[in-house]
């Protein structure tokens, strides 16, 4: 048994990345969308490293468990995304690896805040995030053009 292990994207990433994600949606009813509200997954490398941001997997002897990404948003903030992990591997603190990943890495550039948008449906993760510190917002946000019904809230977290 091989162990699970944190590590940056790699480009053959991509399919178990989009499986994991793809089956998150699915279970909401939403469809991906690579030509707008998923378009950051067509070319990770564009979207988070030549942005100044970064983007992880979390890989089990071979096979894509998990991934989370930071972008830049601001100067001195910068914003969670993409915080997903495959069903056969929730509930072992794999999420909190993934974000404290994250979070380690927004703190050693100098970022003193943390923001993330999280579809109000996904309680088991705002669970996540509010015993990680993070605050919700009052604020939310329907954007997502080919799912309508989906809308998202905001959390912030000072690093």
């Amino acid at each position: 048994m091989t162990e699970l292990s944190i590590r940056p994207y790699r480009p053959e990433d991509k399919p178990g990345i989009v499986a994991i994600i793809d089956s998150v949606y699915r279970d909401y009813n939403y469809s991906m969308d690579f030509e707008h509200f998923d378009s950051d997954l067509a070319d990770v490398e564009t979207t988070y490293e030549d942005a100044g941001g970064a983007f992880w997997v979390a890989d089990d002897g071979g096979v894509v468990a998990g991934c989370v990404g930071v972008v830049p948003h601001g100067v001195d903030t910068c914003e969670l995304k993409r915080l997903y992990v495959n069903a056969s591997y929730r509930r072992r603190g794999l999420a909190t690896r993934l974000l404290a990943t994250a979070r380690g890495w927004a703190m050693s550039r100098g970022y003193r805040r943390m923001i993330l948008w999280s579809d109000v449906l996904l309680a088991a993760a705002h669970t996540l995030y509010l015993k990680s510190g993070f605050r919700a917002a009052n604020e939310t946000r329907a954007i997502d053009p080919v799912n309508p019904t989906s809308v998202e809230r905001r959390f912030e977290l000072d690093l």
